[in-house]
């Protein structure tokens, strides 16, 4: 099985499995007129970090097309059809853009990607003449927005852990951490290791990502142990008797982003 390994511009891990997400780059807010010339995109390297940051950002928008239904995928993709169009329906419905851009963007091995400080969703294009790999794909990446579900709420840059322990298969937790071990992304573990859960189970991300449609996810999925007392203490959850809100600093600190 290919672990799609996502060398994110961000740095990822807490020890409450609760991500931290800080902003690629502070967003500029340019005036412009009809008078004004259109501006060329930035020149940036095939395959870097540089094309993915740019990417993300939609300041390289050429070959980044911009997929509101999965209809608009034509009629490449039909043996997992049903699923995929529930996904990307449902990521619509909770305010996901999903993108398809040229392959030039993503660094070698990497498939696609999740944004949850933006809410974007990349895949590469030329996954649409492979439907296991396509389908694979968008489970893995759609189970962050999942994360970014439980986390509070799509409307920050938080994830965390979906899938109990229990229920994340050993040797996918094992190869997980080989992999982002060998990359020096150990923190990244756990929810990797819960995303690529998801990629193997047909119907998990779409189900999942309509009850985040529905409401709060955390309402109709126990949270995994660490993720409940997150929620509980930064006041996303009522007080189960065993968890407390957290103090004002302690707020600060582990519940708005951009601190660690």
């Amino acid at each position: 099985m290919l672990i799609h390994l996502h060398r994110f511009v961000y740095l990822l891990g807490t020890h409450t499995r609760i991500s931290k997400m800080k902003k690629l780059l502070t967003s500029l807010f340019i005036a412009a007129t009809l008078s004004l010339p259109v501006a060329a995109e930035p020149i940036v390297k095939d395959h870097s970090f540089d094309s993915l940051g740019c990417m993300i950002l939609l300041e390289c928008t050429r070959g980044v097309d911009r997929v509101k239904s999965g209809q608009d995928l034509g009629s490449k993709q039909e043996a997992y059809k049903d699923e995929y169009l529930r996904i990307i329906a449902a990521l619509e419905k909770i305010g996901v853009a999903v993108y398809i851009a040229d392959e030039r963007y993503f660094p070698h091995n990497t498939n696609g990607i999740y944004k949850p400080d933006y809410n974007r969703f990349f895949i590469r294009r030329d996954l649409l003449e492979n439907e296991r790999e396509f389908i694979k794909t968008l489970r893995h990446e759609g189970w962050h927005a999942v994360q970014d579900c439980m986390a509070g709420g799509i409307q920050n840059g938080f994830i965390a852990q979906v899938y109990q322990d229990k229920d994340i298969p050993e040797y996918i937790r094992d190869m997980t951490a080989r992999v982002y071990g060998l990359a020096g992304q150990g923190a990244a573990v756990a929810w990797e290791s819960d995303a690529n859960t998801a990629k193997v189970r047909a119907g998990d991300t779409a189900n999942y990502l309509e009850m985040c449609a529905k409401g709060p996810l955390w309402e109709q999925v126990e949270p995994t142990p660490m993720t409940k007392e997150w929620l509980i203490g930064c006041g996303f959850m009522k007080s189960d008797g065993r968890h407390k809100v957290y103090s004002a600093e302690k707020k600060v600190r582990e519940c708005k982003e951009g601190n660690k």
